[in-house]
C-alpha cells in the first residue's frame, strides 16, 4: 500500500511539474534617458597662429599670446590651453565676424556648415 501511495505521488508531482509554466519575474522597467554630448575641435593655424574652436555650427578664432603660440607645440601647453579656452566660449567679450573677412586659412580649418564666426582679442 505504500509504494501505491508513493508511486501515485511521484505521478502526481510529474504531472504538475510538465503541464504548468514555469513562472518568470521581469527586471522592472526603467526610463532611458538621452544621450547628451558635445564635441570640439581645437586646431592651431600655424599660418595665422590663432586658435580655432569648433562646435556644432560655430567656430570661435582666438589671437595667442606670444608664451601661448610656444605652448601650442607641447602636449601639457595644448591641454593647458584648451581648458583656458573653453569657458570663454560662452563670455560677452567675443564678437562676431563674417567668413569673408577671415584668412582664407581659417575659413579651411573653421569647415563648411558654419553659421557663426566669433573673434577673440
Amino acid at each position: 500500500m505504500k509504494i501505491v501511495i508513493i508511486v501515485a505521488a511521484l505521478v502526481c508531482l510529474s504531472y504538475q511539474q510538465t503541464t504548468h509554466a514555469p513562472i518568470h519575474t521581469h527586471a522592472p522597467h526603467t526610463t532611458h534617458e538621452p544621450s547628451v554630448n558635445e564635441q570640439f575641435l581645437f586646431h592651431y593655424d600655424y599660418v595665422t597662429h590663432k586658435m580655432i574652436v569648433v562646435s556644432k555650427h560655430i567656430c570661435y578664432i582666438f589671437t595667442l599670446s606670444d608664451q601661448e603660440k610656444m605652448d601650442v607645440h607641447t602636449d601639457a601647453g595644448m591641454t593647458t590651453l584648451e581648458a583656458k579656452l573653453l569657458p570663454m566660449l560662452d563670455s560677452t567679450t567675443k564678437t562676431e565676424v563674417q567668413m569673408s573677412s577671415l584668412d582664407h586659412h581659417l575659413q579651411q580649418i573653421c569647415g563648411k556648415g558654419i553659421l557663426h564666426y566669433y573673434t577673440f582679442a
